[in-house]
């Protein structure tokens, strides 16, 4: 198996990206918001076009890149990189599954920063149950009529385009499809934005759709198998979400030992102590464990695209295995290293406060470790049948 490894080019990009405009938006006065020339930035920089096709004017980014750019993104700011890691999941989802109409109208503008892309599949009584929509889209005439909400959805309210799941058909376990909504659709409005524990560059809100016409141009992939498109882009999405707890994990340790280094007790720096030293090495070593399970997930995608239909690796056991060690470890070291900062971990004008409430989240977005442990449980069980 041939390994690619991360683009330093397009790394040294994100990089210079991240330190030239993130701090610029890292106040109140953009808290639930996507700032959209942040958004823009990205896509002058090429990054809003990651997993588009270079035909279509994109860089089609290994999985690899694509982990070690929302690593990079997430050490500056965590929002920021959950709202392109849906764009980019997105962007993904029509790159696999569009017409050759939708692939030419889209995915030019979607590369070139021009559309921001959001996905929205969960409900109130639908996160990781997904059969349990209740969402439709009723056929009429040439149109489908899209009726129902959607909850905790990224970028609602400042995306321009919408991967809805809706209903198309009764059948247990089938019947659900994929549709291209622009924010502009007659019917749908959006809820304000959720009130959060962190994230605050990332906002999520609801979506509201009342009989909502969609031509039927609009289907992404065949009809009554949605699903299959939504899970399609799921399992890249876990491997994202295990880089951006590592970006968040590097970030959490960074000031720690900045902390460690510059305060001092009874004559001593805090580093010198070997109580502290060992959590330090702990947080570390935990860091590095995470890191390899994401870039194995990573490769084994990468694999599997070269294979195409002769792919035999299990790309959903090990993203499923780094989004939940990593995350988990992201709660872990965070939570360390507020501790390693005493008294200042728990004050807001330290960074360590706010890393521990955004790895929290990151233990629930993209299916709960919960249910990653399940989807583990169950890989592996197969396996030995």
């Amino acid at each position: 198996m041939t390994i690619q490894s991360p683009d330093p080019l397009i790394i040294e990009t994100i990089e210079r990206v991240c330190r030239a405009e993130i701090h610029k938006y890292q106040d109140e006065r953009f808290y639930n918001t996507v700032p959209r020339p942040l958004f823009r930035a990205f896509g002058d920089a090429g990054l809003a076009g990651l997993s588009v096709p270079e035909s279509y004017g994109g860089i089609s980014a290994s999985a690899t890149t694509c982990a070690a750019a929302f690593e990079t993104i997430s050490r500056y700011d965590l929002g920021p990189a959950i709202f392109l890691s849906v764009h980019t999941m997105v962007s993904r989802l029509i790159t696999g599954h569009g017409t050759l109409q939708q692939k030419q109208e889209l995915l030019p503008k979607i590369a070139a920063g021009e559309l921001l892309c959001a996905f929205a599949l969960t409900e109130t009584h639908a996160g990781s149950d997904s059969q349990a929509l209740t969402t439709t889209a009723t056929r009429n005439g040439d149109s489908y009529l899209l009726t129902g909400s959607k909850c905790y959805i990224s970028s609602a309210g400042f995306a321009d385009l919408y991967i809805v799941c809706a209903k198309t058909a009764d059948t247990a376990g089938s019947g659900i499809s994929a549709f291209i909504v622009p924010s502009s659709t007659p019917g749908l409005t959006i809820g304000n934005p959720e009130r959060k524990m962190g994230g605050e560059l990332s906002p999520i809100a609801s979506l509201f759709f009342d009989q909502a016409p969609l031509p039927v141009s609009a289907l992404l992939g065949p009809l009554h198998h949605g699903f299959k498109v939504a899970l399609s882009g799921l399992t890249s999405g876990r491997v994202n979400i295990a880089a951006c707890a590592n970006g968040l994990s590097a970030a959490a340790i960074e000031s720690a030992l900045k902390h460690l280094n510059t305060r001092q007790q009874f004559g001593h720096p805090l580093a010198d102590f070997q109580g502290l030293q060992f959590m330090v090495a702990d947080m570390y070593v935990k860091l590095e464990a995470a890191r390899l399970l994401t870039l194995k997930a990573a490769e084994d995608l990468d694999a599997a695209h070269t294979a195409g239909v002769n792919n035999k690796l299990n790309t959903k056991l090990s993203a499923s295995v780094a989004k939940c060690f990593a995350t988990d470890t992201a709660m872990a070291i965070t939570t360390d290293a507020v501790q390693l900062l005493g008294g200042a971990g728990y004050l807001k004008e330290y960074l360590v406060e706010r890393y521990m409430r955004e790895a929290k989240m990151l233990q629930i977005v993209e299916g709960t470790n919960q249910i990653q442990r399940m989807i583990i449980a169950q890989e592996i069980l197969a396996d030995t049948n």
